[in-house]
């Protein structure tokens, strides 16, 4: 406890210190603002609502996302892009996930017109060139190819098809290569055109200027986003009976990997679940650590994760294994996730190693932005981002034994195995 007191009095600046500013423009566009001190670095995040949900054709959001960076009417090119932010030693990059895509970039003060200058033209007019796309649709099909080869990245792929059924999660964000092949400029435009709108959109600017300075610039960057709202996907798909897909693949190494039912992000067990999963598989002091490879012998590696979706929330159980020893791994896998015995000692180490990782993690304006906007985004307003210690830190092991009592009562799991 007392290594949690010192380090929220560490970084309490990053938090309760410095001065949060928002603003809602006309077209819905929501703007958070953070002042800091330091020598003159601003970093952004530009969140759009949407990743995988409404798409017609699977990964174009993602394939949509990498293009934006590509050229635009005055920056022709992904080298035309990048240099406004690389000349003041910053970057610009783009990425797509499950329920939000987000363009980031770092750069100092003196370079911020200049950047947002480029970030305007490239949501207004991207070029979207044909000869680009094809290498870029040839791209994605390759990241998609190489994730097979990894049993971990495999087992994924195939327990999302099983347990987020009928849902948008049912693919990767990189999509399906059928989809992919027949994705064309106009796909492009048309899903554009669907997410780019004013309420779905959050700017987070995080760093060393005075907010009247900068505010301009943004409602001058911004402004010109359409009005309107992008509705995601939000009815949840429980998993009601238990079921077990194997698949065969080449390799010497069996792969387990296990979806349980948890908490929606609304929840208040949803911390409590967050705490579980820090116990149940994070380091070498979790349970499934302790009991599945020091006391059984079975893994070669093993960890859980707990990630936060619009809707059909689950937590994962993963371990790797020899195929002699998968079955009774996957048995104790089950069993050991399964298990609500949680002691005060196991619950106390995970709220630190929670709280630690997140503070730390928060060291760069472009982190700080990060979570300000991720927060947001997800419907948990941005003041969560500062509020997240705490309620880590309020969660008692009676609540986590409550919670898993609660939520792990099923479960799919994938085996993939020589």
């Amino acid at each position: 406890m007392r290594l949690l007191i010192l380090l929220l009095f560490l970084f309490l600046p990053l938090f309760g210190g410095s001065e949060v500013y928002e603003k809602k423009l006309g077209n819905g566009v929501k703007i958070i603002l953070k002042e800091t001190k330091g020598k003159g670095i601003v970093s952004g995040v530009i969140f759009f609502k949407g990743g995988v949900h409404g798409e017609k054709k699977r990964g174009e959001t993602a394939l949509l996302f990498t293009m934006l960076l590509k050229g635009s009417k005055k920056y022709p090119s992904s080298s035309a892009v990048s240099e406004p932010f690389e000349n003041y030693g910053g970057y610009i990059y783009s990425s797509s996930e499950d329920d939000f895509s987000e363009i980031g970039f770092s750069t100092k003060v003196e370079g911020l017109k200049e950047g947002l200058e480029v970030i305007k033209d490239i949501l207004s007019e991207p070029l979207f060139k044909e000869e680009i796309l094809e290498i870029e649709k040839r791209n994605q099909i390759v990241a998609i190819r190489s994730k097979r080869e990894r049993g971990m990245s495999y087992a994924y792929e195939e327990l999302r098809k099983l347990t987020y059924r009928g849902t948008p999660y049912e693919y990767s964000p990189l999509g399906k290569e059928e989809d992919l092949k027949s994705i064309t400029r106009e796909d492009l435009l048309r899903r554009f055109e669907e997410i780019k709108k004013g309420e779905n959109v959050v700017v987070v600017l995080v760093g060393d200027f005075k907010k009247e300075d900068v505010l301009p610039l943004l409602e001058e960057s911004f402004s010109d986003i359409p009005k309107g709202e992008f509705e995601l996907y939000k009815e949840n798909k429980e998993i009601k009976e238990d079921e077990i897909l194997r698949v065969k693949r080449e390799g010497s190494q069996a792969t387990i990997l296990c979806a349980f039912n948890a908490p929606p992000k609304d929840s208040e067990d949803y911390f409590s679940f967050k705490v579980f999963n820090s116990l149940l598989g994070e380091g070498m002091t979790s349970k499934l650590f302790r009991r599945l490879r020091e006391e059984k012998g079975y893994a070669y590696a093993t960890y859980s994760f707990y990630p936060t979706r619009y809707s059909s929330p689950r937590l994962f159980a993963y371990i790797g294994t020899s195929p002699e020893k998968k079955e009774e791994a996957l048995k104790d896998l089950i069993e050991t996730v399964s298990d609500k015995n949680v002691n005060e000692e196991d619950v106390e180490l995970a709220k630190r190693k929670i709280i630690g990782d997140y503070l730390l993690d928060h060291e760069t304006r472009l982190r700080q932005a990060w979570y300000m906007g991720f927060f947001e985004v997800m419907g948990f307003g941005w003041k969560m981002d500062e509020e997240y210690p705490e309620r880590i830190n309020s969660v008692s092991a009676e609540d986590v034994r409550r919670a898993v009592e609660k939520y792990i009562n099923h479960h799919h799991c994938v085996v993939v195995e020589p």
